[in-house]
């Protein structure tokens, strides 16, 4: 029995040596572009190729949609605090994670063969609004403080111009993307900045969205790691899973949208655009996350 015992702590021993994660489980943020009920449906088949594939207990965790940041920010702060191990972000929020702390991107999606997406100021389709000279004045709608194209590309577009938003019309953050088009088409706003995939979700069956504007194209929503969390041996296996998925798992991929094609490679450096813009617009205290986070109590 001893003899048993001693080998049993051995062979773990070696495992550890070797740089194996024990019986550990990794938690994979999401981003709360629609609510979560959606967000699980999503991202589901996701979740178990990776826990097939790896060997690793890989489970989502999601994230509410209140407040003028959401539950974006709060993401933010767990990925970068090691409350989580890996990510699904967006640019803005890659680009604020890894200014905060040891957090990298190193997969996003490809879809019609690029790896970029854009997004839209959107009207409903009979709308009377045919420019942004039309919405002064009226009730416009953003999705979060720290959304890509929700805000911030608009919020570099408007500036440009010399338009404060929240001066130029009656605006306001609603939290997801999916809100902010369903606003506009019942008619409660007369517009919002959405990103390419909702615009496109609300005009495939049924034309029911127009764009009056569409921001120039930025790196898609990339999978983000923990570098100090997770070992190089377990994001190796993550990044490889991933990479692969479109071979066997094509179903998976397209459940988080219908146009994505599959995985591919992507780094830091390719977010630099998206990174000067917040800089531009935000400065140092984008980075301050307890700051950022107060946002969302006003």
């Amino acid at each position: 029995m001893l003899k048993r015992t001693l080998g049993i702590m051995l062979m773990c021993f070696s495992l550890l040596q070797a740089g194996e994660v024990w019986a550990k489980t990794y938690y994979l943020g999401i981003l709360p572009l629609r609510k979560p009920t959606e967000m699980i449906e999503r991202f589901k088949g996701i979740e178990k190729h990776l826990c097939a594939e790896t060997g690793l207990d890989i489970r989502l965790k999601l994230y509410p949609t209140t407040g003028v940041t959401g539950g974006y920010t709060t993401l933010v702060k767990d990925i970068v605090a090691g409350e989580i191990d890996f990510a699904f972000l967006a640019p803005v929020t890659c680009v604020q994670a890894a200014g905060s702390g040891p957090v990298l991107p190193f997969v996003c999606a490809q879809k019609s063969g690029s790896p970029t997406y854009y997004g839209h100021l959107a009207v409903k389709i009979d709308s009377p609004y045919q420019s942004l000279k039309d919405l002064k004045g009226k009730k416009v709608g953003g999705t979060s403080a720290s959304s890509t194209s929700g805000n911030l590309m608009p919020t570099g577009w408007l500036k440009d111009q010399g338009i404060d938003k929240f001066k130029y019309f009656q605006f306001e953050y609603l939290g997801r993307h999916d809100k902010a088009a369903q606003a506009v088409i019942i008619g409660q706003y007369a517009a919002c900045f959405i990103n390419e995939a909702t615009f496109n979700q609300y005009n495939e069956e049924k034309k029911q969205l127009r764009s009056l504007w569409r921001h120039p194209a930025v790196p898609e929503f990339p999978f983000c790691v923990n570098t100090k969390k997770v070992s190089k041996k377990a994001l190796k296996k993550v990044k490889q899973t991933l990479l692969n998925m479109h071979e066997e798992g094509l179903a998976e991929i397209q459940a988080v949208n219908k146009k994505y094609e599959k995985w591919v490679p992507i780094t830091l450096k390719e977010y630099n655009t998206v990174k000067e813009a917040c800089d531009s617009i935000h400065g140092a205290k984008f980075y301050d996350l307890d700051y950022w986070q107060k946002m969302s109590d006003k």
